[in-house]
């Protein structure tokens, strides 16, 4: 069959048709609820927004008279002297930027999806369920990474054969780099028109003069972490791409784009290099700039797949349903050595996700023999957290295989429990010491989630930094600390959260609301 238009193309108008179909309200109440805090294997299910309502009116009536409010952050280090951080902002001004965007749906739908782009994102954080049109899906845009990801990858492979080079490339630091201003005046289509709006008349400046003051009144940045920040992140790049293809109306490519990474198809290298030019010099304008070091072009068929995943394929645990415990070590062994060569990538999250059935049960089988099986339950654990201490954003999913382990192994809890305990006391001096506020909320809701009986939390976080972080502190006292002058509860106890496994809740490839 002779397919008129790419299916990159098609996925956008396509995504463009359900998400028209969903109703303002759901969507609002979408973003206040599911969408406040970073995704689940950021912050624990404690970390929960209660009843979140859109009002009729906004909390801040004077926008051109905000109170300073302050982002709060969580971070772990990605080295020695860099942060990965992720922050939540006040809910009031939360709230308020989703008011606006409610009362402008309309404007913002066809600002997301320009009619003349050639540019096609594959990362709109509205999540949309398929079988029910006009519902809200159960998915966060950061979940559903591995699914998109290989879905424009498939696309593009079919797209390919018109084209003969494929350029790859990403923005540089973009969310903190992200100039407010500019959220505006995407919105408005233009900088002039948004410049002269003195009186913040138009939403546009209202939402940038808000997420400014949600940081200090810094104009630089928006936080990572929340479908908001996504959201407003796809608005400013659906207009580069729009400006982008319009400039470039008379030449031939076809581009997909995933959050702020880019994957281009072209005919010539010199064609590639146009591309890659043009969005350069749109993101300049914006105070952002292309990442030179993952700026690449390929000739074809080169490039089209990820290498750290064909060297992962024939490893693969994912059609497997049993896993001796031996293949379970080589596997891990494999994985580590991959994520060694291309860190970042995932792979270790995605072999994690595969020792799982659907139903979430382990596959690992451990020995019949009493003595061999503890032996091997203590080096299952043992070995994960030693996993962890390669890439610390899998924590979330090291705990959650743990509780498993611990939880389906009863027979063995006596023995377990100090094991793990143990093990986590000394996990919390290291994370204190190392500046990993991240760490220290996992391990101390982890503590309290199962029960292993850990009470001097103060005498081993002695970091007056990390305790002072305001999740830590609500970790530490089980009280919410977060903007408690809001109004709006955001903190649950860890014994509220019991009843839905984190294996459940970090689900890669079928995502649920927070529960």
């Amino acid at each position: 069959m002779f397919i008129l238009s790419s299916l990159v193309e098609q996925h956008f108008r396509e995504t463009e048709k359900f998400i028209r179909k969903l109703p303002k309200d759901d969507v609002a109440d979408w973003l206040l609820n599911t969408g406040y805090f970073p995704e689940s294997n950021i912050l624990p299910p404690s970390f929960k927004i209660h009843n979140f309502k859109l009002k009729d009116k906004p909390y801040n009536r004077k926008v051109k008279d905000l109170a300073r409010r302050q982002l709060t952050p969580i971070s772990y280090p990605k080295s020695l002297l860099t942060d990965r951080v992720f922050a939540v902002q006040d809910p009031r001004n939360y709230h308020d930027i989703v008011y606006y965007l409610h009362s402008e749906w309309e404007n913002i739908l066809n600002r997301l999806f320009p009619e003349s782009t050639k540019i096609f994102s594959y990362s709109m954080p509205i999540p949309i369920d398929t079988k029910n049109q006009g519902s809200v899906g159960s998915l966060r845009s950061g979940r559903m990474i591995y699914e998109w990801i290989q879905m424009a990858e498939s696309d593009l492979v079919i797209d390919a054969t018109s084209y003969k080079y494929l350029a790859k490339t990403d923005i540089t630091n973009f969310y903190c780099s992200v100039y407010t201003h500019s959220v505006a005046w995407a919105i408005a289509g233009s900088r002039e028109i948004a410049f002269e709006d003195k009186d913040f008349a138009l939403f546009g400046n209202k939402i940038d003069k808000l997420l400014q003051y949600s940081n200090d009144a810094r104009t630089n940045g928006i936080p990572i972490g929340s479908a908001l920040s996504d959201l407003i992140a796809e608005l400013l790049l659906s207009w580069v791409d729009e400006k982008v293809s319009l400039e470039l109306a008379e030449l031939d490519f076809l581009a997909v784009r995933f959050k702020d990474d880019y994957r281009i198809l072209c005919n010539t290298e010199d064609d590639a290099k146009k591309v890659l030019s043009t969005i350069s010099d749109e993101l300049n304008k914006i105070n952002l700039s292309l990442n030179e070091t993952k700026t690449h072009i390929f000739s074809l068929p080169d490039g089209l797949y990820r290498p750290h995943d064909r060297e992962y394929f024939p490893h693969s645990l994912r059609e497997t349903s049993k896993v001796s415990f031996k293949t379970f070590e080589h596997t891990l062994l494999i994985a580590l050595d991959i994520h060694r060569k291309y860190p970042g990538t995932g792979i270790l999250e995605k072999f994690f996700s595969e020792l799982l059935t659907k139903d979430k049960r382990l596959k690992v089988q451990f020995s019949k023999s009493e003595r061999q099986c503890l032996m091997q339950l203590t080096k299952f654990i043992s070995l994960l957290f030693l996993i962890k201490r390669e890439s610390e954003k899998t924590l979330s999913h090291v705990l959650s295989l743990i509780e498993i382990v611990y939880l389906t192994n009863k027979k063995y809890q006596k023995t377990l429990k100090p094991f793990i305990k143990h093990i986590v006391e000394k996990e919390l001096v290291a994370a204190s010491n190392k500046n990993s506020a991240f760490d220290v909320v996992w391990y101390i809701f982890f503590s309290r989630y199962i029960g292993l009986g850990i009470t001097n939390f103060k005498s081993l976080i002695t970091n007056e930094k990390i305790s002072n972080n305001t999740f830590v502190q609500c970790m530490i006292t089980s009280q919410n600390k977060l903007y408690s002058d809001s109004g709006v509860e955001l903190y649950r106890k860890p014994s509220e959260c019991k009843g839905v496994s984190l294996a459940h809740r970090l689900d890669v490839f079928k995502r649920h609301n927070r529960v």
